[in-house]
């Protein structure tokens, strides 16, 4: 019984020296999928386009949100912000200047009329039925701003 105990505690001991396993370079940097999604309004109401997106977990992406209206709308991930890992956002300015740069948990992003923003990050997590991102300004998503998202 020793002699298990001490084998056990040897490829423990090695496991451990031997350190976490590594993926090859920085994944959340290679291959970024580019995925617009368009915000406004038209004689129908307000909308997303396209309405339905499909993500694929350890992808990188980059949503480049651009607010096609006169009035400002805002992107709220819900519940599919619990499945991804936000690298950042950013804001460039016309002549394409970074103007800001922001980091860590984000949950919802407010674009301002005619502005892009781009939202960059990796699905860590499945979801098992798509998921509601809406605009979350009074009356906006009763007015049609909604999309369905999933991860796969």
């Amino acid at each position: 019984m020793t002699r298990s105990l001490t084998l056990v505690a040897l490829a423990a001991a090695a496991a451990f020296a031997a350190g976490p396993g590594r993926a090859e370079g920085d994944l959340s940097r290679a291959n970024v999928i580019e995925v617009p999604l368009e915000m406004g309004s038209n004689a129908d109401g307000m909308f997303f386009a396209p309405a339905e997106y499909t993500f694929v977990t350890g992808q990188a992406y980059v949503l480049v949100l651009t607010n096609s209206d006169e009035i400002v709308h805002e992107l709220s991930l819900n519940e599919m912000v619990e499945r991804i890992f936000t690298r950042k956002i950013e804001v460039s300015d016309a002549d394409g200047n970074l103007v800001t740069e922001v980091k860590g948990t984000i949950r919802e992003v407010e674009v301002g009329p005619g502005q892009t923003v781009e939202w960059f990050f990796v699905p860590v997590q499945t979801t098992d039925e798509p998921v509601q991102i809406s605009c979350e300004i009074p009356g906006h998503a009763e007015a049609g701003m909604v999309a369905m998202a999933t991860i796969n």
